[in-house]
């Protein structure tokens, strides 16, 4: 490959990733939360941050056969 065409190929791509995050930190702008940790507002901080699985979901049946086939 050519260096000027290798040195164009990067410059493209570069261009395009950085529009790319330009997009994407805009689109982020306002979500989520700003938490000073030296210095916490209780306020900010999620309630639950994790969400466990139920007991429902647990005991629920398996999906696949665990016997052997009969011939």
């Amino acid at each position: 490959m050519p260096l000027w065409l290798r040195k164009f190929t990067f410059q493209q791509i570069s261009d395009i990733k950085k529009q790319e995050a330009e997009a994407m930190k805009g689109k982020m702008k306002g979500k989520g939360t700003n938490i000073d940790l030296a210095n916490p507002d209780k306020s900010k901080i999620p309630k639950q941050a994790f969400n466990p699985p139920t007991n429902k979901s647990l005991k629920s049946t398996p999906n696949y056969v665990s016997k052997a086939s009969k011939k």
